[in-house]
């Protein structure tokens, strides 16, 4: 079995570990995306967020069996590095102020907390913390590390961070303890065009789609945003290889559009996410986003511009959301230029618009749930409005692994109860009822709606997992638990109509298996551009 995940970092770790000192890491030949940063076990082991181990990375994807990837570059947000003084507002006013000024960048506390925390080596948070740090030339230094690599077998090396762990700890041992985790040899491809798409697909190689995670990547922070709109331009036409989509907003403000709410309340303590936050488009964010879709300011398409890189709303808040479809994706769509909406590593809400999402913004707390008690109601999450525009522009909606995002209390953290096969059979369910229960789809189209999902994990991207899945390498006991969750729903009571179809075992298998590959792989074949 082959799986496809629309949505991780394959070499977010070891670039963000290995780039400070990047040339004593090509004088060693280990500076490329198969160098693996070994793991700490004890942080894999009790279940905790995805950033003390590697959840994505190109042995644990290669052992794993996941040969298509939707490998998002990311320009790592100063946000996460700088504390503000600014928005200091709320319950605990007092303690967030005093907080943040012990954890300015000027102190060592805040170097400290993100290796604790993020894993991030001091030298790297040094270097994003400096003036000299620009997210543009970053962008292109991971594209350079990620092709470097490209089509070549390789069997992987392994970095080890801290000069004690080199001390105790003997790399070849660790090879034969968890070979799963430190041992492969494979071969990664990223095809130019469809026709070497299509190639790609048919070998036993993986198949790297690259997408950008954050349109910050093209330097609006600092940048004219003539200066930006020139770095689509340079993508399309001197990258080898195409930017699939761009996940238009981020954690912090981009000048472009507004970022929904998506720290829980502790992290409000040293990072501020203030500044645009749930709010509107920008006259410049317009600019951007047709730049990115080819598209002209009447909508329509701009054969200049080049090949289309499709755009991803997860991270862009309600009002942009809201925004986006009803001024670009709606009339382009009544001009007969359908633009697939993709959401690639998300929730979903349970509220029924993104007005209700808008109206209740002010009371996303930690733990806000919908009225069933299932479903984070944050507006980082899409509602049912947002699966239907989905659904009938034959978009994607990538199934988010990360535990809050799939609505799992706070106190479910340990196994069991929602953080399990729950959470994730839950979330597929009510996305796939939002189209089975609405009237105006015919009932042959409904069966459609299975095509529309994927999983979008968001590993490598510092997620809390549902604790049975927390690395590529559980990907089969996932697909195997989805299998037999579906399967005894349908043979219990009361089961979802979503499932009256699947009416023998291999049917219900290959709907999961569609799942976790093929609706990935078709979408990709029909979208990917011709050339670059």
């Amino acid at each position: 079995m082959r799986f496809a995940d629309l949505h991780l970092h394959n070499d977010g770790t070891g670039f963000l570990w290995l780039f400070p000192n990047r040339h004593k890491h090509v004088r060693k030949g280990e500076y490329h995306p198969w160098t693996v940063v070994s793991d700490n076990r004890r942080a894999l082991r009790r279940g905790r967020m995805g950033s003390a181990y590697s959840q994505a990375d190109l042995v644990k994807a290669w052992n794993g069996r996941l040969r298509l990837s939707f490998n998002g570059l990311y320009p790592i947000e100063r946000g996460f590095f700088n504390s503000s003084l600014k928005g200091i507002s709320g319950e605990n006013r007092l303690l967030k102020l005093f907080t943040q000024v012990l954890t300015s960048k000027g102190l060592p506390i805040r170097d400290i907390m993100h290796m604790l925390v993020q894993h991030v080596p001091d030298a790297m948070i040094d270097h994003i913390q400096s003036a000299a740090y620009d997210y543009w030339e970053f962008l292109n230094d991971e594209y350079a590390f990620v092709r470097s690599r490209d089509g070549q077998e390789t069997r992987n090396s392994i970095f080890t961070p801290f000069f004690w762990r080199n001390i105790v700890e003997s790399e070849r041992k660790r090879r034969e303890r968890f070979p799963d985790e430190l041992e492969a040899t494979g071969t990664y491809r990223i095809p130019k065009n469809r026709a070497e798409l299509v190639q790609c697909l048919q070998q036993e190689v993986l198949t790297m789609v690259l997408t950008i995670e954050g349109a910050h990547a093209f330097g609006a922070d600092r940048a004219a945003i003539d200066t930006c709109l020139a770095r689509v331009d340079h993508i399309r036409s001197e990258w080898a290889h195409p930017v699939f989509f761009v996940t238009f907003a981020h954690h912090f403000d981009n000048g472009l559009c507004g970022h929904a709410h998506s720290f829980p309340s502790v992290a409000d303590h040293v990072m501020y996410q203030g500044d645009r936050m749930n709010g509107p488009f920008t006259s410049n964010g317009w600019r951007m986003i047709r730049r990115i879709l080819a598209i002209d300011a009447d909508n329509g398409r701009d054969p200049s511009a080049g090949y289309r890189m499709l755009i991803d709303v997860k991270h862009m808040s309600a009002r942009s959301r809201k925004q986006y479809y009803a001024q670009i994706v709606r009339p382009c769509m009544a001009k007969g230029d359908t633009i697939p909406v993709i959401a690639s590593h998300c929730g979903f809400s349970g509220l029924d618009t993104l007005d209700q999402h808008i109206v209740n913004e002010p009371k996303e707390k930690d733990d806000s749930f919908d009225p069933s008690g299932r479903f984070s109601s944050w507006n980082i999450n899409m509602c049912k409005e947002d699966v239907s525009i989905i659904f009938r522009t034959g978009g994607l909606f990538g199934l988010s692994l990360d535990q809050r995002i799939l609505g799992v209390p706070s106190s479910q953290k340990v196994p069991g109860g929602r953080n399990s096969i729950t959470a994730l059979w839950d979330t597929v369910r009510a996305v796939l009822e939002v189209v089975y229960l609405d009237p105006s789809v015919s009932a042959i189209d409904k069966l459609n709606a299975w095509l529309m999902i994927s999983l979008g994990s968001d590993f490598g991207g510092w997620i809390d997992p549902i604790n049975e899945y927390q690395t590529l390498l559980e990907y089969g006991e996932l697909r195997a638990d989805l299998i037999s969750t579906i399967w005894k729903e349908f043979n219990g009571p009361g089961r979802s109509p979503v499932i009256d179809h699947l009416d023998t075992l291999p049917k219900v298998t290959a709907a999961v298996d569609a799942l976790c590959y093929g609706n990935a792989e078709r979408f990709v074949r029909l979208h990917y551009p011709h050339q670059t």
